[in-house]
């Protein structure tokens, strides 16, 4: 029987040509050797004289060359990686929740297959930093977890994954038949498993945010298959006709959905409408059916972005206060109402968000749209079914109970799944290290308890939520952005109070205080200055919105600075929602939760007479340091 060993592995191997000088190794070996041999004619050096051994004059010498000491190790390592037991290390890919993994068996198996063995650490080992980026970014190009390039093929990756295996037109579909009865004559409910895997799965739910799996477009509208629809929430509280809301008579009918937005069928009807004829588009799609206000870097970062990953990372609550976490980036963003140009803030600041978390993303619009009803209704019927969907409608949103009373449509997406209270911090982490902020400074989140309303952090009955890390010892940094050019700003004998009664406490107490003025500085340096600050204050506006970035900590604060009489939500509900503290101060009067004013939109609001009271802020500041506001 042939040997089953490679041909280096069998008879003797090469012995190599050069001279060998003596080592610890061979000096054990060697023993006396026939002299008339070739090799000691050849090497009289390598004939020594060996002590006899059980009574022998001498046996053949061992005489081992570096090579085959080489080849023995690299025989061994090689038996090692291939008959070593299937390896538990850490370093395999792990999907951390069953809804992200794929249904199909084939996935299952090949996904097991690939992730079997690995190369053992002492002989590859890897760095911290690279086993950290592949633990963060181990999902393939299709949105899944598992070996990364080369999972999903392009013939795998447009197979059509529809209902059914007949390839001819289903418009004259005949289901097979049971015991000789067609399904759809009173046993439509016995669907093998094939049309079972395909329904539509509505994984997370709140008004105006919808987590959804295997969702269809046909015909210019979304299909969910399922086989009762009425278990699902009502129509109007996930979805609207998109169109802006405002107070002219019959607007809000006018934002009723119509019925078309979302249409359920059944496996059944999925099979004879469409048939195989599926097309699947991996990963996960954001799909924005909001009508009004995307093109402002607020409300597009600190409601639409905001909610839309809060909704998203419920899939995952296990991420860290590090931003280490098993969510794979969007692989598209859908805005259905918003063309090219109108989803961009004039400063620019939305695509600069997008483009530095999710580099890779698709961006469609509703000329797309147009594009994928046009095909689906072509002469044979077909669907497209993305994998993984949210739909975010700002309409539903405010007809939910959570941001009627805030007006802030993110509130709603708080409630969606649950998660961790970390969940914020990828998206911060990853806008500071764009920035250019170094890894010590972006930690500083770690002092604090991650995005927990302040609020709920005291009082009795109050479960305490130990921080990571201790106070850091580096000085607080306080930021002022000044809105002096801008047409909402304080009166120059107001600004110039509070900047002396700033730099007096700052250099008393050991502040570094920073004034600028934001439009003047590049947006990666506005990140980064965020991602620096411990307080942050101004007059309500845009400025404010960099809040996001700050890192939120026991010290960390915003003061907003109102007309006397006036209030808005807007940052003080995101600041909260992150685990920072507001204060609201009108004049000589500070506010903070849950001791707020009433919203209020006095003449004056939006115009150039704000005042303040320099020293109220700063002892403000001072009180917020020493812990004791």
């Amino acid at each position: 029987m042939p040997s089953v060993l490679p041909n280096f592995l069998q008879g003797s191997p090469p012995r190599s040509p050069h001279v060998e000088r003596n080592n610890a190794f061979a000096s054990y070996f060697n023993t006396n050797s026939n002299t008339n041999s070739p090799v000691s004619s050849t090497y009289p050096h390598h004939t020594r004289q060996s002590p006899s051994i059980s009574g022998r004059n001498s046996i053949t010498g061992i005489r081992p060359t570096r090579r085959d000491i080489l080849l023995c190790l690299l025989t061994l390592s090689f038996s090692y990686l291939l008959f070593s037991s299937p390896s538990t290390s850490e370093s395999i890919p792990i999907k951390p929740h069953s809804q992200l993994q794929k249904s199909s068996s084939s996935y299952s198996s090949k996904s097991s297959l690939s992730s079997k063995y690995k190369f053992p650490d002492w002989l590859f080992p890897a760095s911290s930093s690279s086993s950290s980026s592949s633990s963060a970014s181990h999902s393939s190009s299709s949105g899944h977890y598992g070996s990364g390039i080369g999972e999903v093929t392009f013939g795998e990756s447009v197979k059509p994954c529809g209902f059914g295996n007949d390839a001819e037109d289903t418009t004259e579909f005949i289901p097979a038949l049971k015991d000789g009865k067609p399904w759809d004559e009173g046993e439509e409910e016995l669907e093998d498993d094939e049309l079972e895997s395909s329904v539509t799965i509505l994984k997370a739910h709140s008004p105006g945010w919808t987590v959804m799996e295997k969702l269809y477009i046909y015909n210019g509208s979304f299909y969910a298959v399922v086989d009762d629809g009425s278990a699902w929430p009502e129509l109007r509280m996930m979805t609207s006709t998109g169109l802006p809301a405002n107070s002219e008579p019959g607007n809000s009918e006018a934002r009723e959905p119509k019925g078309d937005e979302i249409i359920f069928i059944s496996p059944f009807e999925a099979m004879k409408l469409w048939g195989p004829r599926v097309w699947k588009m991996d990963g996960m799609s954001f799909l924005f059916n909001d009508g009004q206000f995307i093109d402002h870097y607020y409300h597009f970062a600190a409601e639409l972005l905001l909610g839309a990953w809060r909704a998203y990372s419920s899939y995952d609550e296990h991420g860290t206060a590090k931003g280490e976490t098993a969510l794979p980036p969007p692989q598209r963003i859908w805005f259905l109402h918003q063309n090219i140009k109108e989803w961009r803030d004039k400063p620019k600041f939305n695509p600069t968000i997008l483009y530095a978390l999710f580099p890779s993303v698709s961006i469609l619009y509703p000329e797309d749209w147009a594009d994928f009803k046009n095909q689906t209704i072509s002469s044979k019927p077909k669907a497209f079914m993305l994998e993984r969907a949210l739909l975010a409608d700002r309409s539903a949103a405010f007809r939910g109970e959570w941001t009627g009373p805030t007006a802030r449509t993110v509130a709603s997406a708080l409630h969606v799944g649950s998660t961790t209270r970390w969940w914020w911090e990828p998206i911060r982490r990853q806008v500071l290290r764009y920035s250019g902020l170094s890894e010590l400074v972006i930690n500083r989140n770690l002092e604090g308890h991650g995005a927990i309303d302040p609020v709920n952090l005291v009082g009795p009955g109050v479960d305490v939520v130990e921080p990571l890390a201790p106070q850091g010892t580096y000085q607080p940094v306080i930021t002022y952005i000044s809105r002096q050019s801008s047409r909402r700003r304080l009166t120059k004998e107001s600004h110039e109070d509070l900047v002396k009664a700033l730099e007096e406490r700052a250099k008393k107490l050991g502040w570094e205080l920073i004034i600028v003025e934001a439009e003047k500085m590049s947006k990666e340096d506005q990140f980064a200055l965020a991602g620096r600050t411990t307080i942050m204050l101004g007059v309500h506006g845009n400025g404010l919105s960099h809040l996001l970035w700050m890192p939120p900590t026991p010290r960390s604060a915003v003061i907003e600075m109102f007309f006397k009489g006036g209030f808005a939500r807007d940052y003080q509900w995101t600041a909260h929602a992150l685990g920072i503290r507001h204060f609201a101060v009108q004049h000589d009067v500070s506010f903070t939760a849950p001791n707020l004013p009433k919203v209020d939109y006095p003449e004056g609001f939006q115009g150039t007479s704000i005042t303040v009271v320099g020293k109220v802020v700063a002892d403000l500041i001072e009180d917020r340091l020493a812990g004791r506001v």
